[in-house]
């Protein structure tokens, strides 16, 4: 899920630039224009600023951190999932863009709190009754650093004081971005759905935490008493929380402040956002966090189709805001693939390599991809035929699976594919262009998000298309044998 910020102080100027003509002009044939624009998702770089692999200039950008006072201070930190607000600086005659510069960064965590527990594996964690994830992606305080790479540190974290960006990814549920610790006064904050929301009582859940707002200000929030805010995303603020609630690690949070989630302007001649699918109305008609996005006939897709803008697919959409819906011209799906396995071939000169047991699948990298790990490794050249890689990126043109990371770990046997189903019928699994025969997965191979056996049949019942999914096994020779597979939507 995106994060959705409100941008109250630039709002006015951000209207009126969203209203101009589009592009205006500086300079006549070949001068210069410029349109408003306004963007979501985590920083991915820096040197400028970079969001969702987007530059933006920001040499006078004014950062509006957590609820600190705004100022010019860049105190972003890799993983933020932040609010730009800025403009795009064109060709008048070619529309082509010359620089995007942020006028304003916003960054609100998506919970802060106490952790409650943290799974056995150190890739899961519950703060305020939510469930967060961690993947290969998500940047780890060195202190919360488990002993494996991406896994957090089970022995530091219960107890601890932590905030966490992110993507609401589901009721409860938080794929994050950056994990870090907690120092100062303790204050409590979460972003999620509403659902049961009581008015007479004044209290709603998200999750597993039971929010109470009898005395929080909800100015920004539609009248409880003319609609029920079941179905949207909130931000709530706290000062107080305690265990006890809804669910196994129920928690109760008393509210101070409540405010819909949004991106603080309803038009904006480019919009940029990567998130979550939370809901479909319609085939080409879905939203992400409070969002609505349309697709039409001309909108361009990356890494997948219209068929695959199913729940929780991982989407990034690039268009035009009006009215508060994104009119998106292209729609590229972050599909999260992670692969590990030995290296079969690599190609120098095309950039591209191979692993073992995933025949079929060409692994590209670029300037963008990450590389790092055992030996020192930093890039393509670094790596060696036989090397054992973790690898994670998304499926891009032309059946090739784009790296954002790459990590050379110790040699090992092991093999995995971790991504979306694409299709799935009983014994064959499609996982990102991929075929896997589970055939040879015995019964007690098939299991739910946290490991517990559900068998073959419950695994393949229902839609499990666009679910996501991992299948382990080992390497025999140049082929992968495959002994478990699991759904992370199961229990």
């Amino acid at each position: 899920m995106f994060q959705i910020r409100h941008l109250l102080l630039s709002w006015m100027a951000l209207a009126a630039l969203s209203c101009s003509p589009a592009p205006q002009a500086g300079g006549g044939i070949g001068g210069t224009g410029s349109v408003a624009t306004v963007s979501s998702g985590p920083v991915t770089k820096f040197g400028s600023v970079y969001v969702s692999g987007t530059e933006y200039d920001n040499t006078n950008t004014l950062y509006c951190i957590d609820h600190d006072p705004c100022t010019r201070e860049n105190r972003l930190k890799l993983g933020m999932v932040v609010l730009v607000n800025g403009v795009r600086s064109t060709e008048y005659t070619t529309n082509k863009t010359l620089t995007r510069i942020a006028e304003k960064i916003t960054y609100e965590e998506t919970v802060e709190g106490v952790v409650q527990a943290v799974a056995a594996d150190g890739l899961s964690l519950v703060v305020l009754g939510q469930v967060v994830s961690v993947n290969q992606k998500t940047v780890i305080d060195p202190a919360l650093q488990g002993a494996a790479p991406h896994t957090l540190d089970t022995v530091v974290l219960p107890g601890a004081f932590v905030e966490i960006s992110g993507f609401v990814t589901g009721d409860g549920t938080i794929l994050a971005t950056l994990i870090q610790q907690e120092s100062g006064t303790p204050h409590y904050e979460i972003e999620g759905f509403v659902k049961n929301h009581d008015v007479a009582a004044r209290t709603f859940e998200i999750g597993s935490l039971l929010v109470d707002y009898s005395s929080a200000d909800i100015a920004e929030m539609p009248s409880p008493t003319g609609q029920l805010w079941n179905g949207s995303v909130v931000f709530v603020h706290g000062d107080r929380w305690s265990p006890g609630g809804p669910g196994p690690y129920g928690a109760q949070l008393t509210a101070t402040r409540v405010k819909r989630q949004g991106l603080g302007v309803t038009d904006a001649q480019e919009a940029e956002v990567e998130d979550f699918i939370t809901q479909v109305v319609a085939p080409g008609d879905f939203h992400v966090n409070n969002l609505r996005v349309q697709t039409t006939p001309s909108t361009e897709f990356e890494g997948g189709t219209a068929n695959d803008l199913v729940l929780g697919a991982h989407v990034e959409i690039h268009g035009a805001l009006v009215n508060n819906i994104l009119q998106a011209a292209h729609v590229s799906f972050e599909n999260e693939t992670e692969l590990e396995s030995n290296i079969a071939t690599i190609d120098p000169g095309a950039k591209t390599l191979t692993l073992i047991g995933f025949s079929g699948i060409v692994i590209a990298v670029d300037e963008r991809t990450a590389i790092n790990g055992e030996g020192g490794a930093s890039r393509l050249e670094d790596l060696r035929v036989g090397d054992h890689l973790k690898i994670h990126g998304r499926r891009g043109a032309g059946g090739l699976l784009l790296a954002t990371e790459i990590e050379r770990a110790a040699p090992a046997s092991k093999v995995k594919f971790e991504g979306l189903l694409t299709s799935a019928s009983d014994p064959f699994l499609v996982v990102a262009g991929l075929t896997i025969d589970t055939t040879a997965i015995p019964d007690n191979g098939f299991k739910g998000h946290d490991g517990i056996v559900i068998g073959r049949n419950a695994f393949f019942a229902g839609p499990p298309r666009g679910k996501e999914v991992a299948v382990r096994g080992i390497l025999a020779g140049t082929v992968a044998q495959w002994s478990s597979v699991s759904r992370k939507d199961l229990p």
